[in-house]
């Protein structure tokens, strides 16, 4: 797995919104650059294991779970999810990426200029408890993880294949 492009001089975080901002652009960076040089097949490959998810589910999934918890908890977008259906995703990675990108887009807006006064409202996840800031905290978190995932189930697949990591 190449190692992600690294952080550019002037790039760290001033405030604590840039931090989220500043996370959030890492970690969808990092899975463009694991997820573009892959063939399609790749994408849909399903692991030969009980209950294993294919690059698509995963992805659809990691990619739901970032909008709705930034864009519909700390934004006003619509707060109804079927998580089940996120794994049961179908689609090529050309479909799906620029789900990524406009999610980065959207976030980076949503962010600019937001208040820690702000990140620490309660945010709209629906238990009413949750501060902006952890709903944030959760996406990069969970992004983190199943970009692991990710990562896992391309060297997997490669493995499969008996070809070297690029």
């Amino acid at each position: 797995m190449p190692m992600p492009t690294a952080p550019g001089p002037g790039e760290e975080p001033r405030d604590e919104a840039g931090l989220y901002r500043y996370h959030l652009r890492r970690l969808i960076t990092w899975y463009l650059e694991a997820l573009d040089p892959l063939q399609p097949d790749d994408f849909t490959w399903r692991p030969p294991a009980p209950q294993a998810n294919t690059l698509a589910a995963i992805c659809s999934h990691a990619i739901s779970s970032a909008e709705w918890w930034t864009l519909s908890c700390v934004g006003d977008g619509p707060i109804e999810r079927d998580r089940e259906s996120e794994f049961a995703a179908e689609s090529s990675w050309a479909e799906m990426r620029p789900r990524f990108t406009t999610f980065l887009a959207r976030a980076k807006e949503l962010l600019e200029g937001m208040t820690s006064e702000r990140l620490g409202q309660i945010s709209r996840h629906p238990a009413g408890d949750r501060m902006n800031r952890r709903c944030l905290l959760h996406t990069v978190e969970h992004l983190g993880l199943h970009l692991g995932h990710v990562e896992s189930t391309i060297d997997w697949r490669r493995a499969t294949l008996d070809q070297p990591d690029t």
